[in-house]
């Protein structure tokens, strides 16, 4: 069931919405769901950013050497060192690369 544009403009934000289209089990439920993938992704963010910086102090670079090493933009080195950037299989590939590992995806509870 979707909103027609003027009903939309009568919701002040996305959780007016949610309140009436989900129970507040259902919202409790898209709630928790969320907080698991925020804290899943930010656990590879902060994965992705240790290696790279124990890499870069192992290397003795800089910034400015990693970026040229990963093929990527200063901005997009920036990101991905700040955990801010959404990373790819194939960044991430490249990453293990320059860093001389393997990358393995592990799932665990």
């Amino acid at each position: 069931m979707a909103f027609s544009k003027e009903r939309l403009k009568q919701f002040d934000d996305y959780d007016d919405i949610r309140r009436e289209r989900l129970t507040p089990k259902e919202i409790k439920v898209q709630d928790a769901a969320i907080r698991r993938k925020v804290a899943a992704l930010r656990s590879m963010q902060k994965s992705i950013t240790s290696e790279l910086e124990r890499f870069m102090a192992e290397e003795g670079i800089g910034i400015n050497e990693l970026t040229r090493r990963l093929k990527t933009s200063s901005r997009q080195t920036s990101r991905i060192m700040k955990g801010e950037a959404n990373v790819t299989l194939a960044t991430l590939a490249e990453v293990a690369a320059v860093v001389g590992a393997k990358a393995k995806i592990v799932f665990e509870k």
